[in-house]
């Protein structure tokens, strides 16, 4: 959890003052639809309002963009504040809501001053530009009445600050009424910036004032290897293994963002891609079940040969203008009535029926072609959703991105294509089993790599049998004992899309037994001279 209150975001202010008070905005970019980037030189000032994470923080690194457009919201903040001075940060009391104030020479040398107030409340979280007179310019996320009757938000009204319950300033809290509160556990009913996690936190007045008035402490804490608090009070959890600490703000942002997978490049893109495999995925299966209903229809073409067979039999017997004819089925041993155009000669109606026969036999040929095209599909799309969610950096899901483009599954942006494209090297994972060095694929592209160029003819190569996964490269030519064996298997079924508990039949094969097709996927191979052993996904 990533725990920030009225409190954190005071100290959290006092860190934007000394870092950017004075900077110069150098460029803005709206890097999704909920958040931007507001650079001062190298130090990018990154605002987000995402419900599940609105927060500020510094970076030094570079937000990827991508937003297909530019919105009024990014244009007007560019026209704005692009060139002007950060001259305050400030805190609205303790609510959390954060002032930038910064000024510029217009063209005619006229000093103007904007304020953009950044609200951090969850899901109404937002970004308003006013102007001087504190008139609203432009904003984030505009709201109509009905969603939002008691503030007017909407370039040209006033600013006006978001309405909340009155509440005792915590700067001006006694003793008395601390453990008045306390007592009646109603701390965060009656007193500004206090929340949950830092109201079970206190345990007296002293230790109120001591948070309180204490300089940023950035911490992380972790339980079984995951971050379970991150925090810039002096608090922590009834429960941890381990404490981070950090010498600013920023930093643990930064480094929880990373390690949870919460960055907005990471996030975006993310649900970019899946986004896009989902709608594929979806098109697929529905594509699958019309091919399915068209062979169930089509699996009784043979029956109209026999008819035509049936009629030639007997073709002197049938005259122009007849409607239909029963005639002996020697192929079933019985009668059976036969349907005729009466507008067509005996000869034409005979055509006509070993016309539709091959027909029928050409289309559920076709059509079953296509379902196995289809379901090969099917499982190349599958096989890439699993690599997007055990993907744990960008860098993977761009690869990720590159291969569905190379597929021709979405456009690359305009910006994109115009740069010259950096060759990226692909990449493996490495580990060590029993002495014996395996090495496996986090995407296709990484699987082929390893698979096709990589891997020695004399290697030896795991993969779940008929569900994507890693190809999984053991570095030897000489198979290992049974156990090591069992254990490379129970790899390659973790870094399958089996789920903890199957039970999955894993082949093994050496590389020079592998193929490419022509023209296939990427991450598909075919093989030969396999051995199976079954293993259990823990």
């Amino acid at each position: 959890m990533f725990y920030v209150d009225g409190i954190s975001l005071n100290k959290i202010t006092e860190e934007f003052k000394e870092q950017l008070t004075g900077k110069k905005v150098s460029k803005i970019i709206q890097t999704s639809s909920l958040a931007i980037s507001i650079n001062f030189g190298k130090l990018n000032l990154v605002l987000s309002c995402s419900p599940n994470l609105s927060i500020g923080y510094l970076s030094d690194k570079k937000e990827d963009n991508f937003m297909e457009e530019t919105t009024n919201f990014s244009l007007t903040l560019k026209k704005c504040l692009v060139g002007s001075l950060l001259m305050h940060v400030e805190q609205t009391g303790y609510d959390r809501i954060i002032v930038f104030t910064f000024s510029k020479l217009n063209e005619l040398g006229e000093l103007k001053v904007n304020k953009l107030y950044v609200e951090f409340m969850g899901k109404h979280s937002n970004l308003i530009l006013t102007d001087s007179q504190n008139k609203i310019v432009e904003l984030l996320k505009r709201f109509s009445i009905e969603e939002n009757a008691l503030r007017f938000l909407f370039p040209g009204a006033e600013y006006i600050h978001p309405v909340l319950e009155k509440k005792k300033n915590p700067n001006e809290l006694t003793k008395t009424e601390f453990e008045t509160y306390k007592s009646e556990n109603s701390l965060l009913q009656n007193v500004e910036g206090i929340g949950k996690t830092l109201s079970s936190n206190l345990s007296s007045y002293e230790k109120f004032k001591e948070i309180l008035n204490s300089k940023i402490t950035p911490k992380i804490f972790t339980k079984n290897n995951e971050p379970i608090l991150a925090t810039v009070l002096d608090i922590q959890p009834n429960s941890f293994d381990s404490e981070m600490t950090f010498p600013t703000y920023s930093e643990m942002v930064n480094y929880y963002l990373e390690i949870k997978n919460l960055s907005n490049s990471f996030k975006l893109l993310n649900d970019k891609l899946n986004n896009t495999i989902s709608r594929e995925i979806k098109k697929i299966e529905k594509t699958i079940k019309n091919l399915t209903i068209e062979i169930e229809d089509r699996k009784d073409f043979d029956r109209y040969r026999e008819i035509g067979d049936i009629l030639a039999a007997s073709l002197y017997l049938i005259k122009k203008g007849m409607n239909s004819i029963e005639l002996y089925d020697f192929y079933k041993d019985e009668m059976c009535k036969i349907d005729l155009d009466p507008l067509l000669t005996p000869e034409r109606n005979l055509e006509k029926i070993y016309k539709k026969y091959n027909k029928l036999k050409k289309g559920l040929e076709f059509s079953k072609k296509r379902l196995e095209e289809f379901n090969e599909a099917l499982k190349y799309f599958n096989g890439v959703k699993l690599f997007i969610t055990k993907s744990s950096n960008v860098n993977n899901l761009k690869l990720i991105e590159e291969e569905l483009q190379s597929q021709g599954y979405f456009k690359e942006s305009k910006k994109i294509s115009k740069k010259k494209k950096v060759v990226k090297e692909l990449s493996y994972e490495t580990t060590n089993i029993d002495g014996y060095t395996v090495l496996y694929g986090r995407n296709n592209l990484e699987n082929d790599n390893l698979t096709m160029k990589v891997a020695e003819r004399e290697d030896y190569w795991f993969h779940a049998k008929d569900i994507p996964g890693s190809h999984l490269i053991l570095k030897s030519s000489v198979l290992p004992d049974e156990s090591t064996i069992l254990k490379i298997a129970e790899l390659a079924a973790k870094m399958s899309k089996a789920t903890p508990g199957d039970k999955v039949t894993i082949d093994y094969t050496k590389k020079k037994y592998l193929n490419k097709p022509k023209g296939a996927k990427p991450g598909f191979v075919t093989y030969s001279n396999s051995n199976s052993i079954i293993a259990l996904v823990k």
